[in-house]
């Protein structure tokens, strides 16, 4: 089967229309920005309630009201023409996008037909092959978010998703939504800085999508003899501290990028905010099934922020580094949709989680045996137990020969995971001999047993 995402100038009517709208405004001001947007959507979707632009994008217009005039300054080649840009944007920077980063924006939109062929085919589960990949320029990457930010993806672009143009972070800005302040202002940003080439121009974008042919059975893993490789807890900081020797998980949605379009700011969705370069492979990737996992290489992150969900702010500039991070994106059960808490010891439960993470883990990206860098997957709004998932995930680093780096996002119940690791490791206990024991754990606890408190009270019990 192949999907293809079919890019606006694939559609020509849209073509037309979109290139109308564009091309007939040279001095952009805040309605006229949300009048094209609203124009383009109209064009991209089947049906569109009728209002007016304004009332549509009235959250976006409120938050672009009175730019500075800045017809005087001449276009620079320094970020914001050296104005400050450290959480929401003054009058001087909502002048300065009008003037000089939605310009470029739209350039990078028009310049589509000599970018891109007018389709490009999905990365999609393919029964016989293990892998796939798509590999994009920098610029490639630029183009494709220029069309979702200007609304310009059509219907027709990647049928099969709820979300492909950046119309719900706007129009969400109508209710309180204040998470998707702090996104269009990185959005701005990753902009700015593509305009002024601050990024590593020379680095191309890949995407691999990794598809396990023969998962393993839960005999086969309960029969491994792959010594146990270490385990490193982090009671502070963030998975992306662990640098670019690591190979980074994104606690992904099966569609790839979660709700990041929409009102979504939690790990995945900001992850992708703060890199917008990885939004592309919401466009290009189908729906992960139970043994697929999605690696990227290449890209950058272009801003910081502080805060979680509703408090994510956007804080500045990211600095400019020499190298890029490696993102592997697996999705975990969602423990509250698929039988409750306790269905997660259920040993098909168990088995789907290690062969998902068996395909994140198993390539050789950012290098063979670099270690893992993660942390509470599947736990949180998805009720996974931070105990169990994190004795999974060690099990599968430890079989595809890697370290696992944990960062325990300051939960306490995760807290001597590291005497337990120092313990196994010493006894030289084998990924087969931790999954008997977790298995053992799961197949004789009752829920009044307050299972996510005791597993690895337990695994000290078996290998002290």
């Amino acid at each position: 089967m192949v999907l293809r995402l079919t890019l606006p100038h694939g559609v020509p009517e849209h073509w037309e229309n979109v290139k109308n709208t564009l091309s007939k405004t040279t001095n952009w001001t805040p309605q006229s920005f949300v009048a094209a947007l609203d124009a383009n959507r109209t064009s991209s979707y089947k049906s569109v309630k009728p209002m007016t632009s304004e009332e549509r994008f009235k959250g976006l217009l409120n938050f672009f009201q009175d730019p500075a005039d800045i017809s005087g300054w001449p276009s620079s080649s320094e970020l914001w023409g050296g104005c400050t840009f450290n959480n929401l944007p003054t009058a001087k920077i909502k002048g300065w996008f009008f003037a000089h980063t939605l310009p470029f924006i739209i350039k990078k939109l028009l310049d589509l037909p000599s970018t891109f062929p007018a389709t490009m085919d999905w990365l999609v589960t393919q029964e016989r092959e293990r892998e796939q990949k798509i590999e994009l320029t920098k610029e490639q990457c630029c183009s494709i978010v220029a069309c979702s930010f200007l609304c310009a993806l059509h219907a027709t672009a990647a049928p099969k998703k709820k979300y492909t143009n950046c119309d719900g972070i706007f129009i969400s800005l109508n209710r309180k939504c204040p998470q998707n302040l702090a996104k269009l202002c990185m959005l701005m940003n990753y902009f700015e800085r593509c305009r002024v080439g601050r990024y590593l121009t020379d680095t191309p974008v890949t995407i691999y999508r990794y598809h396990s042919l023969s998962p393993f059975t839960m005999e086969q893993w309960l029969a491994s003899n792959e010594p146990l490789r270490p385990l490193t807890l982090n009671t502070t900081g963030l998975i992306s501290d662990a640098g670019h020797t690591a190979l980074e998980v994104d606690f992904a949605n099966r569609w790839i990028g979660g709700g990041v379009l929409n009102c979504g700011a939690v790990q995945e969705e900001i992850l992708f905010s703060v890199n917008p370069e990885l939004l592309v492979t919401i466009f290009l990737c189908g729906m992960m099934e139970a043994h697929e996992a999605i690696v990227i290489t290449g890209t950058e992150q272009f801003s910081l922020s502080t805060g979680y969900s509703r408090g994510l702010q956007f804080a500045g500039d990211a600095p400019l580094l020499t190298t890029t991070p490696t993102h592997v994106a697996m999705d975990a059960v969602n423990v509250n949709r698929s039988g409750g808490a306790m269905g997660q010891y259920k040993r098909a439960s168990m088995l789907r989680e290690m062969n998902k993470a068996y395909a994140a883990f198993n390539h050789p990206h950012p290098t063979a045996g670099a270690p893992v860098s993660t942390g509470n997957w599947g736990c949180g709004a998805f009720g996974g137990h931070i105990q169990l998932k994190s004795m999974l995930q060690w099990a599968v680093a430890s079989e595809t020969g890697r370290p696992l780096l944990y960062y325990t996002f300051g939960e306490d119940v995760a807290m001597f995971m590291d005497k337990v690791a120092d313990v196994l490791l010493k006894n030289k206990v084998t990924v087969g001999k931790l999954m008997e024991a977790v298995v053992g754990y799961a197949e004789q606890v009752e829920p009044e047993d307050a299972p996510e408190y005791h597993l690895l009270e337990f695994l000290l019990e078996q290998f002290e």
